[in-house]
């Protein structure tokens, strides 16, 4: 689907009163569909402008950044205000390797690429009822550089009242956790990943370090898996580091039980209510830290984290 014309893309603006840096041409009930992204951390905001200039809906997509390593974030909209407005939407924003993106869809009916518009924001009218397999991130030549698995895109629904649906698989620190294998050691895993994890210089005594294990991100197939590594110890101590690199697609939000604590030059986000996790991330690498059967674990988690450096 062509974006809209600059003028259409200025009407929709006036209505909304906010840039507009993608959008679609009219559709279902002559509606304009645009897109821009906003907050930290960000997430795509979408409308439906009809014809008069009132906004008929706005579906907000869960946060979520595009990197290098995860090139593209979609979600599916589908609005379902009978007879007003129904339509179904697929927005994407892609790193700024990406030209375009492809959205796979579980039809025989070939699928344009979508390029990417201002603020890496794309825009696709998808059929109802149809499944979204998969998303690629395509370059300048048209070549895929990284895909979005079904179980990291995002499905929602907005009735005029409510919002529901799928919120999608995690992006996060514990992205694809559990669904792993061991290596048989630090070489062998660094090998398979395509780096090298890295190990605190300080941990209790009396943990002694286990197996590293690889665990993929469901969600992006072809992005590096994450280095799981456990240390533990007599009466069920343990300290398990999480690592994979950065940026996270689906940053750590903070929340209400959970406090900030500086780690080096990074803000970490510290949990203490029965599991003591800590998450933060370096322009490198992304790490999530677990501390249990531990005495003082916040102070254990804090002090472990601040002695990892590569």
């Amino acid at each position: 689907m062509d974006a809209v014309p600059p003028g259409d893309r200025g009407f929709a603006e006036a209505a909304l009163g906010h840039p507009v840096p993608v959008a679609l041409g009219a559709g279902p009930g002559g509606a304009v569909v645009a897109a821009s992204v906003a907050g930290d951390p960000p997430r795509a905001r979408v409308a439906w402008v009809g014809p008069t200039g009132a906004v008929l809906a706005r579906v907000a997509t869960p946060p979520a950044r595009p990197s290098r390593w995860r090139p593209v974030v979609a979600a599916t909209v589908t609005v379902e205000m009978a007879p007003e407005l129904e339509d179904r939407i697929l927005v994407a924003r892609a790193a700024p390797e990406a030209a375009a993106v492809l959205p796979v869809l579980a039809t025989d009916e070939p699928v344009p690429p979508v390029p990417v518009g201002g603020d890496g924001l794309a825009l696709a009218r998808i059929p109802a009822e149809v499944s979204v397999v998969a998303v690629d991130a395509l370059d300048a030549r048209g070549e895929p550089i990284g895909r979005l698995g079904r179980p990291g895109i995002s499905e929602l629904t907005f009735d005029g009242a409510s919002i529901g649906g799928r919120m999608g698989a995690t992006h996060g620190m514990a992205a694809g956790i559990g669904a792993g294998r061991w290596a048989r050691g630090l070489g062998d895993a660094a090998f398979e990943v395509g780096y090298d994890p890295w190990l605190p210089r300080w941990v209790p005594d009396g943990l002694e370090r286990g197996r590293p294990r690889v665990e993929p991100d469901v969600a992006y197939p072809a992005a590096p898996p994450a280095i799981v590594i456990a240390w533990a110890g007599e009466g069920g101590g343990r300290v398990l580091l999480r690592q994979a690199p950065a940026p996270l697609a689906s940053p750590d939000g903070g929340g209400f039980h959970a406090r900030e604590v500086p780690i080096g030059e990074a803000v970490g986000k510290l949990r203490s209510r029965g599991l003591v996790t800590l998450v933060w991330e370096t322009p490198d690498r992304a790490f999530g830290l677990q501390v249990r059967g531990i005495p003082d674990g916040d102070e254990v988690a804090v002090r472990v984290a601040r002695s990892i450096a590569p």
